[in-house]
């Protein structure tokens, strides 16, 4: 899967599952909280919903999960958990 379709997924899903629904404005810099109203529950059904899409283990510790803001910091962390799965095959 290439980073272009990774991004494209990231924020289709993002966008769905937004509790603002505001699917169109989900951009790199959006940020989850302030800008598409994700609270600790809905970010925690979003990392299960990347999981499942993408097949991968996310975060599982609070450190790296502080590091992710943005749509933009989400699309690099899928991609850079794709290329890792890939590479294990």
């Amino acid at each position: 899967m290439d980073s272009t379709t990774i991004r494209t997924s990231v924020r289709r899903i993002v966008g769905q599952m937004s509790p603002f629904g505001a699917p169109d404005e989900v951009t790199a810099d959006a940020r989850l909280v302030e800008d598409l109203g994700y609270d600790s529950l809905a970010v925690i059904e979003l990392s299960l919903r990347l999981e499942k899409e993408f097949d991968l283990q996310l975060v599982r510790d609070t450190e790296q999960a502080a590091d992710i803001k943005t749509i933009g910091d989400i699309e690099e962390f899928v991609i850079a958990r794709v290329a890792v799965a890939s590479d294990a095959i």
